[in-house]
Protein backbone atom coordinates (compact mmCIF):
# COMPACT_ATOMS: atom_id res chain seq x y z
CA UNK A 1 0.00 0.00 0.00
CA UNK A 2 1.08 3.61 -0.40
CA UNK A 3 2.69 5.55 2.21
CA UNK A 4 0.54 8.14 4.28
CA UNK A 5 2.25 11.81 5.00
CA UNK A 6 0.53 13.66 7.63
CA UNK A 7 1.33 16.95 8.07
CA UNK A 8 0.16 18.66 11.24
CA UNK A 9 0.40 19.31 15.35
CA UNK A 10 2.02 17.84 17.76
CA UNK A 11 1.09 18.41 21.93
CA UNK A 12 1.74 17.44 25.10
CA UNK A 13 -2.20 16.32 26.23
CA UNK A 14 -2.76 16.96 30.09
CA UNK A 15 -5.71 15.63 30.34
CA UNK A 16 -8.29 16.06 33.80
CA UNK A 17 -11.21 13.78 34.50
CA UNK A 18 -13.95 15.64 36.41
CA UNK A 19 -18.12 14.49 37.31
CA UNK A 20 -19.04 18.01 35.37
CA UNK A 21 -16.92 20.43 33.29
CA UNK A 22 -16.85 23.55 35.51
CA UNK A 23 -19.09 26.80 34.69
CA UNK A 24 -17.17 30.50 34.62
CA UNK A 25 -15.45 31.22 37.73
CA UNK A 26 -16.15 27.61 39.20
CA UNK A 27 -13.40 25.32 40.74
CA UNK A 28 -13.59 21.32 40.32
CA UNK A 29 -11.89 19.00 41.79
CA UNK A 30 -10.64 16.00 39.28
CA UNK A 31 -11.16 12.42 39.95
CA UNK A 32 -7.82 11.47 37.71
CA UNK A 33 -4.96 12.59 35.82
CA UNK A 34 -3.43 11.72 32.69
CA UNK A 35 -0.05 12.79 30.56
CA UNK A 36 0.13 11.83 27.14
CA UNK A 37 1.31 12.79 23.07
CA UNK A 38 -1.51 14.52 21.44
CA UNK A 39 -2.02 17.52 18.38
CA UNK A 40 -4.11 16.57 15.72
CA UNK A 41 -1.28 15.86 13.48
CA UNK A 42 0.30 13.13 15.86
CA UNK A 43 -3.00 11.72 17.33
CA UNK A 44 -3.97 10.59 12.97
CA UNK A 45 -0.61 9.68 12.53
CA UNK A 46 -0.65 7.36 15.48
CA UNK A 47 -4.23 6.10 14.69
CA UNK A 48 -3.07 5.53 10.95
CA UNK A 49 0.15 3.93 12.16
CA UNK A 50 -1.61 1.49 14.82
CA UNK A 51 -3.53 -0.09 11.96
CA UNK A 52 -0.58 -0.95 10.27
CA UNK A 53 0.21 1.69 7.69
CA UNK A 54 3.33 3.40 6.92
CA UNK A 55 2.99 6.48 8.27
CA UNK A 56 5.33 9.71 7.96
CA UNK A 57 4.61 12.89 10.29
CA UNK A 58 5.50 16.43 9.23
CA UNK A 59 5.17 18.73 12.00
CA UNK A 60 7.74 20.50 14.95
CA UNK A 61 8.15 19.88 18.58
CA UNK A 62 9.81 21.80 20.90
CA UNK A 63 13.41 21.65 22.82
CA UNK A 64 11.42 19.81 25.41
CA UNK A 65 10.33 17.20 22.83
CA UNK A 66 12.30 13.94 22.87
CA UNK A 67 10.32 12.63 24.98
CA UNK A 68 7.45 12.98 22.70
CA UNK A 69 9.69 11.92 19.77
CA UNK A 70 10.49 8.52 21.51
CA UNK A 71 7.00 7.61 21.98
CA UNK A 72 5.84 8.68 18.21
CA UNK A 73 9.28 6.70 16.85
CA UNK A 74 7.79 3.56 19.09
CA UNK A 75 4.57 3.43 17.71
CA UNK A 76 6.06 3.45 13.78
CA UNK A 77 5.55 6.79 12.99
CA UNK A 78 8.37 8.14 10.54
CA UNK A 79 9.62 10.88 12.63
CA UNK A 80 12.73 12.18 9.57
CA UNK A 81 9.94 15.59 9.14
CA UNK A 82 9.46 16.38 12.52
CA UNK A 83 11.93 19.35 13.62
CA UNK A 84 12.27 20.82 16.76
CA UNK A 85 12.01 24.73 17.83
CA UNK A 86 15.02 25.46 19.78
CA UNK A 87 13.85 28.66 21.10
CA UNK A 88 10.07 27.09 21.38
CA UNK A 89 8.35 24.65 24.13
CA UNK A 90 6.13 21.41 22.39
CA UNK A 91 2.53 23.05 22.17
CA UNK A 92 0.18 21.98 25.47
CA UNK A 93 -3.52 20.83 25.30
CA UNK A 94 -4.78 21.27 28.46
CA UNK A 95 -8.39 18.77 28.23
CA UNK A 96 -11.40 18.47 31.09
CA UNK A 97 -13.49 15.87 30.31
CA UNK A 98 -16.68 15.14 32.43
CA UNK A 99 -18.27 11.72 33.67
CA UNK A 100 -20.06 11.53 30.23
CA UNK A 101 -17.03 11.89 28.24
CA UNK A 102 -18.17 15.28 27.44
CA UNK A 103 -14.74 17.34 27.22
CA UNK A 104 -13.53 21.19 26.72
CA UNK A 105 -9.99 22.13 25.60
CA UNK A 106 -7.90 24.69 25.53
CA UNK A 107 -4.89 24.60 23.67
CA UNK A 108 -0.71 26.34 23.57
CA UNK A 109 0.25 25.96 20.08
CA UNK A 110 3.73 26.26 21.05
CA UNK A 111 6.50 24.86 18.36
CA UNK A 112 3.05 24.14 15.97
CA UNK A 113 2.74 27.88 15.09
CA UNK A 114 6.02 28.27 13.84
CA UNK A 115 5.85 25.14 11.52
CA UNK A 116 6.77 26.63 8.32
CA UNK A 117 6.22 26.29 4.50
CA UNK A 118 9.76 26.21 3.87
CA UNK A 119 9.76 22.79 6.15
CA UNK A 120 7.25 20.92 4.28
CA UNK A 121 9.48 18.54 2.23
CA UNK A 122 9.70 18.79 -1.34
CA UNK A 123 7.86 15.48 -2.15
CA UNK A 124 4.70 14.99 0.43
CA UNK A 125 3.31 12.54 -2.24
CA UNK A 126 6.06 10.45 -3.10
CA UNK A 127 4.13 7.59 -4.75
CA UNK A 128 0.97 7.96 -7.28
CA UNK A 129 -1.97 8.21 -4.42
CA UNK A 130 -0.92 8.07 -1.76
CA UNK A 131 -2.61 9.32 0.93
CA UNK A 132 -1.69 13.16 2.39
CA UNK A 133 -3.54 14.37 5.28
CA UNK A 134 -3.48 18.30 6.85
CA UNK A 135 -5.86 19.66 9.67
CA UNK A 136 -5.91 23.05 11.33
CA UNK A 137 -3.62 23.57 14.52
CA UNK A 138 -1.12 24.86 12.16
CA UNK A 139 -0.78 28.23 9.88
CA UNK A 140 -3.36 28.82 7.53
CA UNK A 141 -0.46 29.42 4.42
CA UNK A 142 1.55 25.67 5.74
CA UNK A 143 -2.08 23.59 5.01
CA UNK A 144 -2.38 25.70 1.47
CA UNK A 145 0.67 24.97 0.73
CA UNK A 146 0.43 21.11 2.07
CA UNK A 147 -2.51 20.55 -0.11
CA UNK A 148 -1.86 22.25 -3.14
CA UNK A 149 1.73 20.69 -3.60
CA UNK A 150 0.62 17.12 -2.71
CA UNK A 151 -2.73 17.53 -5.40
CA UNK A 152 0.34 18.69 -7.88
CA UNK A 153 2.18 15.55 -6.91
CA UNK A 154 -0.68 13.70 -7.26
CA UNK A 155 -1.26 12.78 -4.28
CA UNK A 156 -4.77 11.86 -2.52
CA UNK A 157 -5.47 15.14 -0.53
CA UNK A 158 -7.40 14.33 2.82
CA UNK A 159 -8.11 17.73 4.74
CA UNK A 160 -9.63 17.64 8.23
CA UNK A 161 -10.46 21.57 8.59
CA UNK A 162 -10.29 21.68 12.38
CA UNK A 163 -10.76 23.91 14.11
CA UNK A 164 -13.48 26.16 11.68
CA UNK A 165 -11.45 28.55 9.96
CA UNK A 166 -12.05 29.67 6.39
CA UNK A 167 -10.87 28.18 3.34
CA UNK A 168 -9.59 29.68 0.41
CA UNK A 169 -11.71 28.21 -2.21
CA UNK A 170 -8.92 27.68 -4.85
CA UNK A 171 -7.07 25.21 -1.42
CA UNK A 172 -10.32 23.58 -1.04
CA UNK A 173 -10.77 22.69 -4.58
CA UNK A 174 -7.61 20.70 -4.46
CA UNK A 175 -9.02 18.73 -1.86
CA UNK A 176 -9.95 14.94 -2.94
CA UNK A 177 -12.04 14.67 1.04
CA UNK A 178 -12.97 17.34 2.77
CA UNK A 179 -13.68 15.55 6.58
CA UNK A 180 -15.91 18.47 8.93
CA UNK A 181 -17.75 17.74 11.53
CA UNK A 182 -21.09 19.16 11.89
CA UNK A 183 -19.44 22.54 13.21
CA UNK A 184 -17.20 23.19 10.96
CA UNK A 185 -19.28 22.56 7.84
CA UNK A 186 -21.57 24.90 9.32
CA UNK A 187 -18.54 27.25 9.51
CA UNK A 188 -17.40 26.54 5.83
CA UNK A 189 -20.84 27.23 4.75
CA UNK A 190 -21.58 30.59 6.66
CA UNK A 191 -24.76 28.82 8.19
CA UNK A 192 -26.22 28.44 11.57
CA UNK A 193 -25.00 25.28 13.37
CA UNK A 194 -27.67 22.21 13.19
CA UNK A 195 -28.02 18.98 14.94
CA UNK A 196 -28.27 15.17 13.64
CA UNK A 197 -28.20 13.05 10.55
CA UNK A 198 -31.07 14.40 8.82
CA UNK A 199 -29.93 18.17 9.48
CA UNK A 200 -26.71 17.38 8.36
CA UNK A 201 -28.06 15.91 5.09
CA UNK A 202 -30.20 18.82 4.28
CA UNK A 203 -27.27 20.94 4.72
CA UNK A 204 -24.82 19.01 2.66
CA UNK A 205 -27.23 18.73 -0.07
CA UNK A 206 -27.25 22.69 -0.44
CA UNK A 207 -23.85 23.15 0.22
CA UNK A 208 -21.62 24.33 -2.79
CA UNK A 209 -17.96 23.18 -1.84
CA UNK A 210 -15.59 23.10 -4.29
CA UNK A 211 -13.78 20.04 -3.32
CA UNK A 212 -14.09 16.66 -4.43
CA UNK A 213 -15.89 14.27 -1.77
CA UNK A 214 -17.44 15.35 1.60
CA UNK A 215 -17.41 13.45 4.60
CA UNK A 216 -19.05 15.07 8.04
CA UNK A 217 -18.16 13.08 11.19
CA UNK A 218 -21.45 13.49 13.12
CA UNK A 219 -19.90 11.74 16.50
CA UNK A 220 -22.36 9.34 18.06
CA UNK A 221 -24.31 9.14 15.26
CA UNK A 222 -21.85 7.70 13.06
CA UNK A 223 -20.58 9.70 9.87
CA UNK A 224 -22.37 11.25 6.37
CA UNK A 225 -20.91 10.46 2.83
CA UNK A 226 -21.49 12.92 0.22
CA UNK A 227 -19.94 12.25 -3.28
CA UNK A 228 -19.83 14.47 -6.16
CA UNK A 229 -23.34 13.34 -8.42
CA UNK A 230 -24.68 10.87 -5.43
CA UNK A 231 -27.06 11.20 -2.75
CA UNK A 232 -25.64 11.28 0.77
CA UNK A 233 -24.64 8.04 2.24
CA UNK A 234 -25.76 7.73 6.30
CA UNK A 235 -23.37 5.81 8.27
CA UNK A 236 -24.70 4.84 11.94
CA UNK A 237 -21.68 4.21 14.73
CA UNK A 238 -22.02 1.26 16.75
CA UNK A 239 -23.70 1.91 20.42
CA UNK A 240 -20.85 2.34 22.64
CA UNK A 241 -20.41 3.53 26.03
CA UNK A 242 -18.23 6.30 25.71
CA UNK A 243 -15.82 7.13 28.57
CA UNK A 244 -13.54 9.84 26.44
CA UNK A 245 -14.35 11.63 23.18
CA UNK A 246 -10.98 13.22 22.94
CA UNK A 247 -9.28 12.02 19.54
CA UNK A 248 -12.16 10.02 18.19
CA UNK A 249 -12.32 12.42 15.49
CA UNK A 250 -8.80 11.99 14.86
CA UNK A 251 -8.92 8.41 15.34
CA UNK A 252 -11.77 8.48 12.32
CA UNK A 253 -8.87 10.64 10.08
CA UNK A 254 -6.40 7.99 10.58
CA UNK A 255 -8.28 5.42 10.15
CA UNK A 256 -10.08 7.02 6.76
CA UNK A 257 -6.74 7.44 4.96
CA UNK A 258 -5.55 4.59 6.13
CA UNK A 259 -8.46 2.59 4.30
CA UNK A 260 -8.00 4.85 1.74
CA UNK A 261 -4.55 4.15 0.81
CA UNK A 262 -4.91 0.43 0.97
CA UNK A 263 -7.66 1.09 -2.12
CA UNK A 264 -11.18 1.30 -0.42
CA UNK A 265 -13.73 3.36 -2.05
CA UNK A 266 -15.24 5.81 0.55
CA UNK A 267 -18.51 5.01 1.73
CA UNK A 268 -16.17 1.54 2.99
CA UNK A 269 -13.36 3.78 4.17
CA UNK A 270 -15.41 6.28 6.24
CA UNK A 271 -17.52 3.06 7.71
CA UNK A 272 -14.23 1.25 8.71
CA UNK A 273 -13.26 5.08 10.16
CA UNK A 274 -16.79 4.90 12.14
CA UNK A 275 -16.10 1.86 13.88
CA UNK A 276 -12.52 2.93 15.00
CA UNK A 277 -13.77 6.05 16.45
CA UNK A 278 -16.60 4.23 18.39
CA UNK A 279 -13.59 1.93 19.58
CA UNK A 280 -11.59 4.84 20.70
CA UNK A 281 -14.33 7.02 23.04
CA UNK A 282 -14.46 3.54 25.10
CA UNK A 283 -11.23 4.86 27.10
CA UNK A 284 -9.07 7.53 28.14
CA UNK A 285 -6.71 9.64 26.09
CA UNK A 286 -6.80 10.69 23.00
CA UNK A 287 -4.32 7.91 21.50
CA UNK A 288 -4.47 5.37 24.47
CA UNK A 289 -7.46 4.03 23.32
CA UNK A 290 -7.16 4.08 19.58
CA UNK A 291 -7.83 0.48 17.79
CA UNK A 292 -4.95 -1.40 16.30
CA UNK A 293 -5.62 -3.34 13.08
CA UNK A 294 -6.94 -6.46 15.09
CA UNK A 295 -9.41 -4.90 17.56
CA UNK A 296 -11.07 -3.06 14.43
CA UNK A 297 -11.57 -5.77 12.37
CA UNK A 298 -13.27 -7.77 15.55
CA UNK A 299 -16.00 -5.25 15.44
CA UNK A 300 -19.12 -6.26 13.19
Amino acid sequence: MPPITVVGSVNRDLVLTVEDLPRPGETVLARGFVEGVGGKGANQAVAAARLGAQVRLVARIGADGEPIRRVLAAEGVDLDAVLTAPDATTGIASVVVDRAGENTIVVNPGANAVLAVEDLPQWLARTPGEVVLVQHEVAAEVVAAAVLRAREQGGTVVLNPAPARPVDPAVLAAVDVLVPNLGELAALLGAEPVSGPAAARELLERADLPCGAVVVTLGADGALVKQPGRPGVHLPAPVVDAVDTVGAGDTFCGALADALARGADLPAAAARAVRAASLAVTGLGAQSSMPSAAQLDAVP
